[in-house]
């Protein structure tokens, strides 16, 4: 239930309003009400008796809530408007109360003379507290729907105090959140230009009471809406310093279990790095477990995008290890492919590990016999044309001579058995 007090100049127009055509004539009082002329004529009669009022009309629209459409019988609506003037102090004068039926929420109109039956002026002034009350008075009684969406309410069509107090609530709606103390309302509220006076008890610093001033007008915190009061907004200064506890106390143990979390897979780790050694990496290209081992077992690999020692680019190229497996070496064509070398047609690999300096058991073409021989090559100096050669491992220490004795080509022992 939401009611407004009015006051105007012209009857005709007033009247003429609220008896638009489908609204319905519940109740007239003083008045001639054969028709809206009649009504009209009857108010202007008795305003004339006191030409110097400037607005004899009063007004009072009265709206309820939808929720409450099914109880708002005609009867029961006359019943409310009347008890509403006679709460409001408007009594002894004529009036009427028209029902529109023009929208979702029950309402009605009451339209009656500022001057009354004995001359005298009815007074509204300052009403609009009084006329919470009133309302609250008549909700309570009849247990009628309190209003709980202002959001529905069109703000632009307003005017003060009205206006003034929609400004209020949307203000304190807005803030309340982040708020946990009345410091912080109050200081939160400064930005919209609005002033909070806390009531306190007597003798002592304790709250009772609050209220809100905007422009001038001021509201008691209830006269806002309910919600506002002191009492419900000490609730909310409580329930949103529990969230702010509880939301700090979560975003402590988030940050305990993250980094226990991130402790744990360090750990994890580093105990998989002990126990499974990072494997190495050629020319910036890790390689990968059966990588490795093929090339720790004497095979090689074909690696891609490979860095340049001089930084002049990438390149791709098969892949082997010297005899000892500590440095790798580049070939453009497979390295277990045979190239002629010398007097020998031999591996690949076996004439890049010559030429790069070292001594390599070799794999050679033995003539004529579709077989193979691995004699020792190397080079004493890199830059030497011919490479040398020997049957038995030339970083051996001296030895017997039976020991140091050559050892022919496989194919060769063969031969000379067939001879004998």
């Amino acid at each position: 239930m939401i009611a407004k007090n009015i006051k105007g100049k012209s009857f005709k127009g007033c009247v003429s309003y609220v008896m638009h055509e489908g609204a319905t004539l519940l109740e007239a009082e003083g008045v001639w009400a054969e028709a809206k002329e009649d009504i009209i004529r009857s108010f202007a009669m008795q305003r004339s008796g006191r030409k110097e009022v400037k607005q004899p009309v009063g007004h009072i629209p009265i709206a309820f809530s939808p929720e409450d459409k099914h109880r708002m019988t005609d009867d029961f609506m006359v019943q409310l408007a009347k008890e509403y003037m006679q709460e409001m102090g408007i009594g002894n004068t004529q009036y009427i109360i028209v029902r529109h039926h023009n929208t979702e929420n029950p309402h009605l109109h009451i339209v009656y003379n500022r001057i009354n039956n004995d001359l005298k002026l009815i007074s509204v002034n300052h009403d609009y507290k009084r006329n919470i009350k009133v309302c609250k008075k008549l909700k309570d009684k009849y247990k009628l729907t309190y209003g709980k969406d202002k959001e529905k309410v069109k703000r632009e069509k307003l005017k003060n105090p009205d206006k003034a107090k929609y400004y209020i609530h949307d203000a304190i709606k807005s803030v309340l959140p982040d708020c946990k103390n009345p410091t912080d309302l109050r200081f939160a509220l400064e930005k919209y230009g609005i002033e909070i006076d806390y009531k306190f008890k007597r003798g002592s610093n304790e709250i009772q009471g609050v209220s809100f001033k905007y422009e001038n007008i001021a509201f008691k915190g209830s006269e806002v809406d309910r919600k506002y009061s002191f009492g419900n907004l000490k609730k909310e200064f409580q329930k949103n310093l529990l969230e702010e506890n509880k939301r700090i106390e979560e975003v402590y143990l988030r940050q305990q279990a993250e980094q226990k979390a991130k402790q744990e897979a360090e750990a994890k780790a580093k105990q998989k790095n002990q126990s499974e050694p990072k494997l190495p990496s050629i020319g910036g290209v890790e390689l990968m477990p059966e990588q490795w081992q093929t090339l720790k077992e004497g095979g090689d690999v074909y690696l891609e995008n490979m860095n340049r020692n001089d930084g002049s680019g990438k390149f791709s190229s098969y892949v082997f290890l010297d005899d000892e497996k500590k440095k790798a070496l580049f070939s453009d064509k497979n390295p277990d492919g045979f190239v002629k070398y010398g007097r020998y047609e031999m591996r690949i690999r076996d004439k890049i590990l010559i030429e790069n300096g070292y001594i390599t058991k070799a794999k050679v073409k033995w003539w004529g016999m579709g077989s193979y021989a691995n004699p020792y090559l190397w080079k004493e100096n890199k830059s030497d044309s011919d490479y040398k050669e020997s049957w038995s491992d030339p970083r051996l220490p001296k030895a017997t001579k039976e020991e140091q004795k050559p050892k022919r080509p496989v194919v060769q022992q063969k031969k000379r058995e067939r001879k004998r």
